[in-house]
């Protein structure tokens, strides 16, 4: 009998298991020797960094020595170095790294899941694209969406045993040197100006109902911003206030974002809301939050100056007074002048005490 996942672990401990014990068998021995000479049916990463440092990379999914510590982000493969960076959440980058390549240990292709060792930190990750981070996927588009993800791994293990060969598979082939021909070329006509795609679309869900350029009233200390951007070319980029916002693929083009809690001043704050798209065409909403503190509730039978003054000018004994203010509250914030009436008209040392610390606080 298989393990079992712990109670209480969340979604992504569940599909982590549910992918590392349901794949099939094909993917379940350890690599073999001569294993990563076969370059026939591998998964061909993105190469970036063409020019200067030739890298491969992959979109991972990242549990360093545990299935409990997950992230998503991108495996850099170079001629040099490996480098893990994490895209996904954004607050856990201490799980970035970055090793020689040539200093990776204990290098094992095992049930789908691709574990070396960076020195002492246990490494262990899964080929996962991109548009299946951070969400569950099930039902009859399961089984192919795993054995892609079993192929990205051996194919991320085959890159790591044989870096040369995958990156000849990536590289395109130097053009061949042009033909010397000479004859008579006529002006070509100019190029037609390719018009740039249309910047990302913004819809907010929370505050409710609100759009950009808009001034809202707001009562409480704190405010999340919520919505979806979509775009033709691909997931914007979401910027709140200039911070990355928190992001949700829910398909391959488009992304749930929120903010973390924004506080808020008394009075008019600016929220600027930034979605871009790989052409640098950028959306922008603008929204004035005018923020009114809720006004503190007064007790209807709290007292007066005036209504304490003429207690004591009545007779009623201060320490009588002094009960009457704890019971009821007072009404209105003591001046310098109110404490020294207070006095004059028989307060005592006690009561005056009783009286700042009654004072109702904005």
């Amino acid at each position: 009998m298989g393990p079992e996942v712990p109670s209480g672990c969340g979604w992504r401990t569940a599909f982590l298991f549910c992918l590392w014990l349901s794949l099939p068998l094909l993917a379940h021995a350890k690599a073999k020797k001569g294993l990563d000479t076969d370059l026939s049916n591998i998964i061909r990463p993105t190469l970036v960094n063409a020019q200067t440092d030739p890298t491969l990379r992959f979109p991972v999914m990242s549990m360093p020595g545990s299935v409990f510590s997950i992230t998503y982000g991108w495996l850099d493969i170079s001629n040099n170095s490996v480098r893990y960076t994490v895209a996904q959440p954004a607050r856990k980058s201490e799980h970035d790294f970055d090793a020689p390549r040539l200093s990776i240990s204990d290098l094992q292709y095992e049930r789908s899941v691709l574990s070396f060792k960076t020195g002492k930190q246990h490494q262990m990750l899964i080929y996962l694209g991109q548009d299946r981070w951070g969400s569950v996927h099930s039902g009859p588009g399961m089984g192919a969406a795993a054995s892609r993800e079993s192929l990205g791994t051996m194919s991320i293990y085959k890159t790591l045993m044989n870096f040369e060969g995958v990156m000849a598979l990536v590289r395109p082939p130097a053009p061949p040197p042009p033909q010397v021909v000479v004859r008579t070329v006529a002006t070509p006509a100019p190029p037609k100006r390719v018009a740039p795609p249309p910047p990302p679309t913004i819809v907010l869900s929370s505050p409710d109902g609100v759009a950009g350029n808009q001034t809202l009233e707001w009562d409480q200390s704190t405010m999340v911003i919520r919505g979806v951007a979509m775009d033709t070319t691909g997931i914007p980029v979401v910027q709140i206030n200039g911070s990355p916002a928190n992001m949700r693929p829910q398909n391959t083009q488009a992304a749930e974002f929120w903010s973390d809690p924004l506080p808020l001043q008394a009075g008019s704050n600016r929220i600027l809301i930034v979605a871009a798209n790989t052409a640098q065409e950028k959306t922008e909403l603008d929204l004035t939050i005018q923020y009114q503190p809720k006004p503190l509730a007064v007790n209807p039978k709290a007292l007066s100056r005036d209504e304490i003054v003429s207690l004591l000018q009545g007779g009623v004994p201060p320490t009588r007074v002094l009960e009457l203010v704890k019971e009821r509250g007072i009404k209105f914030s003591p001046s310098a002048d109110d404490l020294n009436a207070i006095r004059d008209a028989g307060g005592t040392d006690d009561l005056i005490e009783v009286i700042k610390q009654a004072a109702p606080h904005a």
